[in-house]
């Protein structure tokens, strides 16, 4: 803004302000309703509040900041609640947990009952150790109520429950019926925190006689205003069958509620519930009933994403010699999260791949390194090995990546792969502690044509210099000699005849 707009009526500064947003100008905008704002225009405070809004929205905290101060000193409630939580948070600017109070009762005095919660909320932690600070912290709290903020019955109430052990000498005295008082108020005037606590001590008995019937129908009115964390409670209650009949069934629905709510927990919590109902069916003798439901809750388990659900199924079926539905529920399980499923689903497929190896007729190549000629029948074990590898690299297994760069890089043509298949796997596999990926690669990129027969092979004698300075580096006895005979003719790097030296010692040594 220049010198001349300093002398801008507040009726101008708001239209030039107004002009600025209508073309997203924000920083400009901000910079003419500010000086309105200053000079005592009412139309430009809700402007600002709201350009204001919209950077504290953005995370651009430092102008919201600008525009929420400049209301605030002009009285403007909301905003100074919202500085209150720019200072509490440090959100731009360092914490500063004074000021943040400061804001939150300015806030209160200018109208806005919120600040009174809030500067009673941060009042909180004090006020669990000692019983004046409880007493401000309270009267913080029955302004904001009297503002219309029932959520604070439940904060007050929370200050009077006794914890038991968790309690500390000299704390305020704590007393679980004054608290269960003002979460009965809390829920006359339809706050759910407070029926839901209610409900909590009516089921448990805390401050009152054990009243299950209660405390369902205030959990109740609590889940028909739109509770999500009362469809836990309920689905641990009917789970846990502690003050209630258990039963499955009802718990799975309750948490899948708390799902259809918005609450990805709740297909977890619900997954879990139902795998503990199943995970009895080993242990159920053949033929009974509950047998079948056990399995039932496993499969609804696992429909649910619960891995260890899939881990379960892939036991049964493999204890049945179902082999194709033990592969496919480990997969399954792996692709749920289950790192145990994982682990089962490699020593699987290696397990496999193994065992096709073995049943090969002719095949030395593991002992020599040096390529076979296989027959039809061993190229097909060869292939079905191959394709159980693939199974247990996909799922992670690096050794499985490392073992199929070999076979590609040898008996690619057999196989049907390419070089690019052949990279691929020697990338996956370099961290293999069972097979020195680099001495692959370097067969791949050394001389001027395959070394024992390999498939694939592209010349680049820089590449094939590094790989070879790395084994020599890591103690391959049979790369010292290579890398001596590298440096003498400047293969891949420059011909140094001090380094063909030092290498040949170490060969000698």
């Amino acid at each position: 803004m220049g010198i001349e707009a300093l002398n801008l009526s507040k009726r101008e500064l708001l239209n030039l302000g107004e002009q600025y947003l209508k073309i997203r100008n924000y920083d400009q905008a901000m910079t003419y309703l500010s000086r309105a704002v200053m000079q005592g225009s009412s139309q430009a405070a809700p402007r600002l509040f709201e350009l204001g809004k919209s950077f504290y929205k953005e995370r651009k905290y430092g102008p919201a900041l600008h525009c929420f101060q400049i209301l605030a000193d002009k009285g403007h409630g909301r905003s100074s609640l919202l500085l209150g939580e720019i200072y509490e948070h440090g959100y731009g600017v360092m914490p500063n947990l004074q000021k943040a109070f400061d804001c939150y009762a300015a806030a209160y005095q200018s109208g806005v009952p919120q600040g009174a919660y809030q500067a009673g909320r941060m009042m909180t932690p004090d006020a669990l150790r000692s019983e004046e600070i409880r007493d401000i912290a309270i009267s913080w709290y029955k302004e904001a109520i009297a503002g219309g903020i029932y959520k604070a019955y439940a904060e007050i109430g929370k200050l009077y429950q006794d914890h038991g052990r968790n309690e500390k000498p000299g704390n305020p005295p704590k007393n679980d019926r004054t608290a269960l008082s003002w979460f009965l108020r809390g829920a006359v005037h339809g706050d759910n925190l407070c029926r839901e606590l209610a409900g909590d001590a009516f089921i448990r008995g805390r401050g009152t006689e054990v009243n299950v019937k209660r405390g369902l129908e205030l959990y109740a009115q609590a889940f028909h205003d739109g509770s999500i964390s009362v469809c836990f409670k309920l689905g641990m209650l009917y789970d846990e069958g502690k003050a209630v009949h258990k039963n499955v069934d009802l718990s799975i629905a309750w948490y899948l509620k708390a799902y259809e709510r918005g609450d990805r927990r709740g297909k977890v919590e619900a997954g879990l519930a139902a795998y503990r109902a199943g995970r009895a069916y080993p242990a159920i003798p053949d033929g009974m009933e509950e047998k079948k439901k056990a399995l039932s809750y496993l499969e609804q388990s696992a429909s649910l994403g619960c891995g260890i659900a899939f881990e379960a199924l892939a036991d049964i079926a493999l204890s049945q010699g179902r082999y194709k539905d033990f592969e496919e529920n480990l997969k399954q399980g792996y692709r749920a999260g289950s790192e145990e499923c994982r682990k089962k689903l490699i020593r699987f497929c290696c397990g496999r791949a193994m065992k096709a190896l073995q049943a090969m007729k002719n095949f030395q190549f593991l002992r020599t390194g040096r390529k076979e000629t296989l027959s039809t029948e061993d190229s097909e074990k060869m292939k079905e090995a191959a394709g159980w590898y693939k199974k247990a690299a996909a799922a992670g297994d690096v050794d499985s990546s490392a073992f199929l760069a070999t076979l590609y890089l040898y008996y690619g043509d057999v196989l049907g792969v390419t070089e690019k298949d052949f990279t691929k796997a020697a990338r996956k596999g370099s961290s293999s502690s069972d097979i020195y990926v680099d001495v692959l690669l370097w067969k791949y990129y050394a001389g001027p044509g395959p070394h024992d027969g390999e498939v694939f092979h592209k010349e680049n004698p820089k590449k094939a210099f590094q790989l070879a300075q790395r084994l020599a580096r890591k103690g391959h006895f049979k790369f010292y000699k290579i890398m001596s005979s590298y440096y003498e003719e400047g293969y891949g790097t420059k011909r140094s005849s001090r380094m063909a030296a030092y290498w040949a010692d170490q060969v000698r040594n």
